[in-house]
């Protein structure tokens, strides 16, 4: 019986976790600019006036600025890339893509620009093309650690783990305080079937403070896989209610054919949260058969 099959909370986004702190500023600019230098000066005086509401999460101030910016000088590199990064993370995904795709005209050997594109496409769930921009990105700047972090993904997508556990340790090796890329390594460990080296890159996420209820929803997965189901019930705990915990853990029990203990979770978790008496009932329903067929 595969786990797919059932209402499970376990997997909820846990492979798509992407890495928080998008905004690093790009590191050259184009040359050639058309703006006069009195323009250049003022295009600047809006971009700092943009990061610092950009550093206070203003977005939309943040935005705003960088287009004024851009008025003045549209070769301002650095805008047009922050810019493009407020759009993505909008999901303003065409307008993100028009910006990236602009920056790589101005200068076709600035990696940020494709990586950005690569962003895009992933989030657009083009994957394809997504795996093309990073790859050309990296070609341009191997030192980029989140487009590593996302072909990672990509690769955890095409059921590629080795190359995805490579490409998860090369942006640690870049980022080692990043929390959020233990647990993308810690994905790739588990659906590489390697549990005891998944439990100790989420158990790093959270010694780093990357607290996300999917690492702990992941880490429970990884220590059920090995029989620690204690441990497994406690994770799940962290993750969410306490129903929540006992319904995963029975879902846990039920893929393995564990039906007596399945059932006496699912029941737990029905007893603790009568609203999840549909979710849990269900699962109870298919333990039960699976007892009967012994």
């Amino acid at each position: 019986m595969r786990i797919s099959n059932v209402n499970v909370t376990i997997w909820a986004g846990a492979l798509l976790l992407l890495c928080a702190g998008m905004f690093s500023c790009a590191h050259k600019q184009a040359g050639g600019q058309t703006a006069g230098l009195s323009s250049s000066q003022s295009s600047q005086e809006y971009e700092r006036l943009g990061d610092v509401l950009l550093s206070r999460d203003n977005l939309e101030m943040a935005f705003f600025q960088y287009n004024r910016s851009l008025e003045l000088d549209p070769n301002n590199i650095r805008a047009r890339y922050k810019k493009g990064l407020i759009l993505l993370r909008g999901h303003q995904n065409q307008e993100a893509l028009s910006e990236f795709q602009t920056l790589s005209r101005l200068d076709p050997e600035y990696a940020p620009a494709y990586e950005g594109m690569g962003r895009t496409y992933f989030q657009m769930r083009n994957h394809d093309q997504a795996q093309l921009n990073l790859l050309h990105a990296l070609s341009l700047d191997p030192d980029l650690w989140r487009s590593r972090a996302l072909l990672g993904k990509i690769y955890d997508h095409q059921a590629q783990y080795p190359q995805a556990i490579e490409e998860h340790l090369a942006a640690i090796r870049l980022n080692p305080r990043e929390g959020s890329l233990y647990n993308n390594l810690g994905v790739s460990y588990n659906l590489n079937r390697d549990f005891d080296k998944a439990v100790l890159a989420f158990n790093t996420a959270l010694e780093l403070n990357f607290q996300d209820p999917a690492v702990y929803n992941n880490l429970g997965l990884a220590l059920s896989k090995t029989g620690r189901y204690s441990g497994a019930l406690e994770a799940f705990r962290k993750a969410g209610s306490e129903a929540q915990a006992y319904n995963n853990l029975g879902c846990v029990y039920l893929e393995k054919g564990l039906y007596e203990e399945a059932i006496q979770v699912f029941e737990k978790a029905i007893a603790l949260d009568p609203s999840f008496y549909v979710k849990a009932g269900e699962n109870l329903k298919k333990a039960r058969l699976g007892l009967g067929k012994r």
